[in-house]
């Protein structure tokens, strides 16, 4: 048996470039591969069955801080005098640049970023934070971030989408419908 969290937007999907964290024996792993190749890339065998959902709970989790820092960022620009779309074209060319922010610097703005993902993004947050409750652990200082990330002024930050209005962009990072596949072998 396999897990296989996916990680990766339409575009990746029309490319063939779908992140795989997958978990499993090794020589699962090894026999399916050349599937998982079809349409993901990478493929990364990241542990036991059960390690590539983990592995992407940690990854949607830091995307969400990575989210709420850069609100805070650009917060923090516009106290300085500097214009919010200015900033986030210049940031993704320093020391501090992620992928995230290169996704919000095509928006042009954070609300503009999380009123594509949003949806996505509350989803994937309540799970990992019911994980982690699950197993006794704490999100450490990433709940605070994330919760910064949550409670932001709509005004300021987030425009987040209604998950009722059914309202999905064409642009959704780091998740999709297909949210893992599981390999019975």
């Amino acid at each position: 048996m396999l897990d296989a969290a996916v990680c990766g937007g339409p575009h990746d999907i029309a490319d063939g470039r779908l992140t795989l964290f997958v978990g499993g024996a090794d020589d699962a792993v090894a026999r399916v591969s050349p599937v998982l190749r079809s349409y993901g890339d990478p493929v990364l065998h990241v542990g036991s069955v059960g390690a590539g959902q983990r592995v992407k709970l940690a990854n949607n989790a830091l995307f969400a801080a990575q989210i709420g820092l850069l609100a805070e960022a650009a917060d923090l620009g516009r106290q300085l005098g500097i214009n919010g779309a200015t900033l986030l074209k210049a940031l993704p060319y320093g020391s501090a640049a992620c992928h995230v922010m290169g996704n919000i610097a095509a928006r042009g703005s954070v609300s503009a970023f999380t009123s594509a993902v949003g949806h996505f993004l509350d989803k994937d947050v309540a799970v990992v934070k019911s994980t982690v409750a699950d197993v006794g652990g704490d999100l450490g200082v990433l709940q605070v971030v994330i919760d910064a990330q949550q409670a932001a002024d709509s005004s300021r930050v987030l425009c987040l989408v209604n998950p009722a209005s059914n309202c999905v962009s064409e642009f959704c990072y780091c998740n999709f419908t297909i949210t893992s596949i599981w390999w019975h072998s």
